[in-house]
């Protein structure tokens, strides 16, 4: 699979997104916190001091052309078909036990959850393959096809980012959003103009409507 080029020279990201290109780029909320350890140590091969207690939640997509920098005994990781975290809030809830306190969720360009309807028909035969009768792999990879699959990259990561929120009010979520051509990490210009969650004072419940909801 080839390496798509940079957002930076690709139309489709290249003025929708913020550069890091030091730490004074990190938003203030973020200085000081596992999430800027994160972003330094992948855009800048900063090392990453791990203590033995966990912080922080990566959640970003199953892509293999994306590695993480992250050493042993320092962050829990989700990853799933198009980065979301949709069906694996228990485990957000879990980590949260645990003592976390950070979530970055991270977004990349090229992602195949875009292009889910060109590679369906390839999911059934591999289902197929399996052992799998044609018509039980159509209904499964239909279903779950309709669930993991997104529009645009950038947009997708946005709801996603708002979801969680509403979820999790009182956990530090960043959106992030990595380019696969040079592994380095971008802010998504729409973060800007979301209002900043005050963590000090959101109501203590979660409205019982978003809990019915979740999968």
């Amino acid at each position: 699979m080839p390496v798509p080029q940079s957002v930076r020279v690709d139309e489709k990201y290249r003025d929708l997104l913020l550069t890091v290109d030091s730490g004074a780029d990190i938003p203030p909320d973020w200085q000081d916190t596992p999430i800027a350890a994160l972003i330094m140590a992948q855009n800048f091969g900063w090392p990453i001091q791990a203590s033995g207690k966990a912080e922080l939640l990566i959640a970003t997509c199953i892509e293999f052309r994306h590695a993480l920098p992250v050493p042993r005994m320092y962050a829990y990781v989700i990853r799933r078909a198009s980065g979301r975290v949709i069906g694996s809030e228990f485990s957000v809830g879990y980590t949260l036990a645990q003592g976390v306190k950070y979530l970055v969720l991270i977004g990349h360009n090229d992602c195949g959850m875009s292009k889910v309807k060109e590679t369906a028909p390839l999911v059934v035969d591999a289902f197929v393959d399996q052992g799998w009768s044609r018509a039980a792999a159509e209904e499964y990879v239909h279903k779950h096809a309709t669930r993991h699959a997104i529009g645009d990259e950038l947009d997708a990561l946005r709801d996603e980012y708002q979801r969680l929120r509403m979820i999790f009010p009182k956990l530090e979520i960043a959106p992030l959003f990595v380019c696969l051509h040079d592994s380095r990490l971008y802010i998504p210009k729409w973060f800007l103009d979301i209002e900043k969650p005050d963590h000090s004072n959101y109501p203590a419940n979660v409205s019982a409507e978003i809990i019915a909801d979740l999968p």
